[in-house]
């Protein structure tokens, strides 16, 4: 049977904001999750909702928020000192070495770890921002390739270079289909260890058909509509394996997004109607 997890009462420390669209929201709680993990944000008489965490220390963590919808609007609304209920973390995390992602071998996994490319586009950005300041925690080499479709939507850009990452930007109108040639060309003339990425889905598509060509190490995190959090309701299965995307992603491998026939292609709605995405 599920465990049902009861929402930790956790206080807004800070709000800071990093541009005139998006807001880092601040706990003051030990998390101790991993890269690429999320947590479900709950506010009280609202819902709950997905949020990778874009940070982490021993005592604080931050998660990123763009105002789209009625539930940013009251998340927007809150304080410094609110009261807000988190769930979590949960799914899958990034790797370098040793602990292997769902679905790839030891000898797949190989020695990944020593300098690595990531791309990170519009709200994936956050998923990403905590993969890097892991990275350099353990002095592992970053370039990181930001997109954003405005200059307002580009955020963390001053925090990852503090962290002594080299910051590649693109912000324009299809900024990330700029951002890839970027990464692109980035890929193919340094010998990375390892390609990360979390973004626009069509983007990820590339970054998976790359890594698979010229056989290096990748890992991506998928989005799809997400309820429960636990692998319950099924609103983030993704075909044709049926895996569901909040336990056993979001973070996955190029060998297993390479099995799912939807990526790229198509996502299903709080319906479960498919959206195909824009070719």
């Amino acid at each position: 049977m599920k465990k049902i997890d009861q929402p930790v009462i956790v206080k807004i420390a800070k709000i800071i904001d990093e541009s005139p669209v998006y807001k880092t929201f601040v706990f003051d709680y030990p998390l101790n999750a991993r890269p690429g993990q999320y947590v479900m944000l709950w506010l009280p008489k609202v819902d709950a909702k997905p949020f990778s965490i874009a940070w982490q220390t021993s005592d604080q963590f931050g998660l990123a928020a763009i105002k789209i919808g009625p539930y940013t609007e009251k998340l927007f609304a809150c304080q410094k000192g609110d009261l807000l209920g988190i769930l979590g973390p949960y799914g899958t995390s990034y790797n370098f070495s040793g602990d292997l992602p769902a679905g790839l071998s030891a000898d797949e996994a190989g020695e990944a770890g020593k300098k690595i490319l990531i791309i990170g586009g519009g709200s994936g950005v956050a998923s990403v921002t905590f993969l890097a300041q892991k990275a350099r925690e353990e002095n592992i080499k970053v370039d990181f390739v930001l997109a954003a479709k405005a200059k307002d939507q580009l955020i963390y850009e001053d925090w990852l270079k503090k962290l002594g990452i080299n910051v590649y930007h693109r912000f324009q109108e299809g900024g990330a289909e700029h951002a890839w040639d970027i990464f692109k060309n980035l890929a193919e003339k340094n010998n990375y260890d390892g390609l990360y990425g979390c973004g626009p889905e069509l983007l990820l598509k590339k970054l998976v058909d790359f890594s698979l060509a010229k056989n290096i190490f990748c890992q991506v995190s998928l989005e799809r509509y997400m309820k429960c959090g636990i692998g319950v309701c099924g609103s983030c299965c993704m075909d044709p394996l049926g895996i569901c995307l909040c336990e056993q992603g979001p973070v996955v491998n190029n060998h297993l997004a390479n099995q799912l026939t939807e990526f790229g292609k198509y996502h299903r709605d709080g319906a479960g109607q498919k959206v195909y995405f824009n070719q």
